[in-house]
């Protein structure tokens, strides 16, 4: 709880003290010098020293205001404007050899002992709030807060984040409790790197990690140190069975005294000077500089244009048939978003998407694409019987966000729209990300009816084991697997093993991006059972997917 900002907490703590001060002063004043004196209020006589308990409570509240914009300072200085307040209460009833303020002496002591609890309160709220469980270094709150501070005060220094590649395998095949292990090892190794006073270490979210450096810190030589100690081996024993786990780090370093860059754009510069690292293939840490402007510049023009798009309605969705293998009957339509925003270049899906994904912007994508997918097919979807089936991605943010499914289930009742023409597309690294949440989600959609597919079926981290167990009606195997289906056998074998996994699981299959009648041929003899690609339909706006949709149901009424 805070009662103001960072930079007004001096500003309400003097004003306090200097108020408990003249209330105390002024207590005094009408103890000794108008303890005998009376005012009348209608026949009632009541002594002016009264007057003494009602300024007594008035200094506890300021008192309690302190503790709570400030509990270590507002704790002390609490204590001395109670403590002072006590001492001339008991001085009163020395002088006037009166016990009247006795009880004011004990509601005193009774609110300085509740201060002291509610700072130490405070205190402990404070330090969960910004402390991650798994690692106890400071969460990516922490690091916001102490990344604006520090802007705030011009302080000179970097800060720099970290990615670990190969966490995933680890907590998808060994369980999440060794993946927290692993965690907490990574942790305890950057901070024996860090040392005692070259920083702060923190722990942001997933895989990643990050450091504030001061400036007298040769931040390179850190960062090499650090990255070699995080890719030593690190063994593992799960049920008294060792496992040697191999990282992977790479780090991107900003600047913070930068004076024409605020807090987020310096998080900025050092999340796309990591990624430039990852992507380099050669390059373990990446210091920002002007060549990465232009894209971390992209990425806050992408990101602005989301938000406008969002706000204005500038994207819209095309569907994509998809087809029964065996006699080219239509299934349904995968819904795709596109972006047109006026004045501007045509921005690909898989960009714009993936910066949503860096913030909570994805989940506004999500929402809307799921209720307008909701508003166009639902009348579809009635006139077909309900036998049209409407699939919809979504972000692996979405489906790990708890009430996620309570969400999806209020867009249907809102839309009408029925759920069992419904599929919900997520990916394996859903089940990674958040895995206890996400099968709830799950779970829940499927108990009421919604289908669920695994999108890019093949190529992520998920245990051949979890594959086994996670509830989906239909697995997709991804596009980068048909393009090669037909070069060598190994490709078919691969592919072949893909349906047969899908099969295994009680999951009908498609297959994504079939664009050849050889691949059609091929997959046919797998015994695949859907296909989606190029082949038999590209991607489309709504009239055109209703026009496709009438060929086989008469006359459907449109949404435009």
């Amino acid at each position: 709880m805070r009662l103001a900002h960072a930079r007004h907490k001096t500003l309400i703590l003097r004003s306090c003290i200097l108020m408990g001060f003249f209330l105390i002063v002024l207590n005094a004043m009408i103890s000794v010098k108008y303890s005998n004196v009376m005012f009348s209020i209608g026949n009632a006589q009541l002594p002016v020293t009264s007057l003494n308990g009602c300024i007594q409570v008035i200094i506890s509240l300021i008192c309690i205001i302190m503790v709570l914009t400030d509990a270590k300072k507002g704790l002390v200085w609490s204590s001395i404007v109670l403590g002072i307040s006590v001492l001339g209460a008991v001085r009163a009833m020395i002088v006037a050899r009166n016990l009247m303020p006795a009880p004011g002496v004990f509601n005193t002591a009774i609110f300085l002992i509740s201060m002291y609890l509610i700072s130490r309160q405070i205190q402990y709220s404070d330090r969960m709030a910004v402390t991650d469980t798994v690692t106890g270094l400071n969460n990516r709150y922490g690091f916001d807060h102490d990344i604006r501070s520090k802007k705030w005060m011009n302080e000179k220094g970097s800060i720099v984040f970290i990615h670990l590649d190969g966490f995933w395998p680890v907590n998808a095949n060994l369980g999440r409790r060794y993946g927290d292990e692993l965690l907490r090892i990574v942790a305890s190794r950057i901070k024996t790197a860090l040392g005692e006073k070259n920083g702060e270490a923190y722990k942001i979210e997933g895989a990643e990690y990050a450091l504030i450096l001061p400036a007298e810190v040769d931040h390179d030589a850190l960062v090499r140190e650090m990255i070699k100690s995080v890719e030593e081996t690190i063994t593992l024993n799960k049920d008294g069975v060792p496992s040697n786990c191999y990282l992977s780090a790479f780090a991107g370093i900003a600047d913070i005294a930068d004076p024409s860059a605020d807090a987020d754009t310096i998080m900025k510069r050092a999340d796309v000077a990591m990624n430039y690292a990852m992507k380099s293939g050669n390059i373990k840490y990446c210091l920002f500089n002007d060549e990465m402007n232009e894209s971390l510049a992209r990425q806050v023009h992408i990101e602005l244009l989301v938000k406008d798009s969002l706000r204005n309605d500038w994207f819209y969705l095309v569907y994509q048939p998809q087809y029964t293998i065996a006699d080219k009957r239509l299934r349904g339509f995968e819904t795709l978003i596109r972006m047109n925003a006026p004045g501007e270049e045509k921005i690909p899906p898989s960009e714009f998407i993936s910066i949503a994904e860096m913030s909570d912007l994805v989940l506004d994508i999500d929402k809307f694409v799921l209720h307008r997918t909701m508003t166009e097919f639902r009348e579809i979807c009635y006139s077909s019987g309900n036998t049209i089936t409407v699939a919809v991605n979504v972000s692996a943010k979405s489906v790990a966000r708890a009430g996620f499914a309570d969400k999806v289930l209020g867009l249907l009742k809102e839309t009408e729209f029925p759920a069992e023409c419904l599929e919900i597309e997520i990916t394996e690294y859903s089940f990674v990300e958040e895995g206890n949440h996400t099968l709830e989600n799950i779970k829940k959609l499927r108990d009421n009816q919604i289908m669920i597919a695994l999108d890019d079926f093949g190529t992520g981290y998920t245990s051949l084991e979890q594959l086994m167990k996670l509830p989906v009606n239909l697995v997709k195997i991804d596009k980068s697997l048909i393009d090669n289906l037909v070069r060598n056998e190994m490709n078919i074998d691969f592919v072949k093993s893909v349906i047969y996994m899908g099969h295994l699981m009680d999951a009908e299959v498609i297959a994504e991006g079939v664009e050849h009648d050889n691949q059609v041929d091929c997959l046919k003899e797998l015994d695949c059972d859907f296909i989606q690609g190029f082949i038999w339909g590209k991607p489309m706006e709504y009239d055109e997917a209703c026009d496709l949709a009438n060929t086989i149901y008469d006359k459907l009424p449109r949404y435009h």
